[in-house]
């Protein structure tokens, strides 16, 4: 990424990822997968998104999932927005769902996202039905979750937690400092 906000945006999603984690073990698992997706080796599933000013980590047991953020602005134009909202979900619900639903697949392109057919709880695509749960994370935002056809159960069961991205970093440096102060 060549992007400073980019790849601190990133860096963040890692750090909620950290975060989240009940098994430290995990994160040192963490890797790519043979098509590149982020991945943690025998672990839980997971995906971040990040847009304008918030990042978002979603983290399943049950996988895959794919998690998508937009900030709601007015730049987009009438053509896509004709393309992507339905009837019963507006532009940026709609395309999150989308973005989620690829993601879950872990094979992204905006051609797969075109091939999506949106329904009312879930998204088709590969001749499957990728169950969705839109998420209200933060006004102005649009976010949606989008899990494997055989874990819709497991969105039954979505907690969501607002975290102080400064907070963060300084509770992973003050840990990064006590490990240095124990070697």
């Amino acid at each position: 990424m060549q992007d400073r906000r980019a790849q601190a945006q990133t860096i963040a999603g890692l750090l909620l990822l950290r975060h989240a984690l009940a098994d430290d073990a995990c994160w040192w698992r963490l890797g790519r997968s043979a098509t590149g997706r982020p991945e943690i080796a025998g672990g839980p599933s997971f995906s971040i998104s990040h847009s304008k000013d918030r990042v978002a980590c979603a983290i399943a047991d049950v996988g895959p999932i794919g998690l998508d953020i937009e900030a709601r602005r007015d730049d987009v134009s009438p053509r896509l927005i004709a393309r992507i909202a339905t009837a019963e979900h507006e532009f940026f619900a709609a395309w999150c769902a989308r973005e989620a639903t690829v993601k879950a697949s872990g094979r992204v392109g905006l051609a797969r996202v075109r091939a999506i057919e949106l329904g009312s709880a879930h998204a088709r695509l590969d001749n499957a039905d990728w169950p969705l749960r839109w998420l209200d994370l933060a006004p102005g935002y649009a976010a949606c979750l989008a899990v494997a056809p055989d874990a819709a159960a497991s969105l039954e069961d979505v907690s969501c937690e607002e975290i102080d991205g400064r907070a963060l970093v300084a509770e992973e440096n003050r840990a990064r400092m006590s490990a240095n102060k124990r070697e």
